[in-house]
């Protein structure tokens, strides 16, 4: 069975999001509401100078049909989707790969 080695898509971005997700987490701290990350979060893309869209709409569709609709937390650079979840004990910044829309 060959090796399937992860890669990044847009590293440099990635890396930047991450360390900006880490500071925003180690200065607010565990256990709070998601808006409060949100903004947080908000803040720190702002003073870095990334492009970012927030509450961005996703409709769902099946055979061509609107079945619903999704709002992404971030779509940052039209590349990268950041949703965030908090857990019971700490708040999980999770980092997905671009998904067209």
């Amino acid at each position: 069975m060959p090796k399937v080695k992860n890669k990044i898509i847009y590293p440099e971005l990635s890396y930047k999001i991450i360390g900006l997700l880490y500071d925003v987490f180690n200065h607010v701290g565990a256990g709070h509401k998601e808006q409060y990350y949100q903004n947080a979060i908000k803040i720190a893309f702002q003073q870095n100078n990334l492009k970012f869209q927030e509450q961005v709409l996703i409709p769902l569709k099946y055979q061509n049909k609107n079945i619903g609709r999704y709002f992404l937390d971030f779509l940052i650079e039209d590349k990268i989707i950041l949703e965030i979840k908090k857990t019971a004990y700490s708040a999980n910044l999770i980092l997905s790969r671009f998904i067209p829309i």
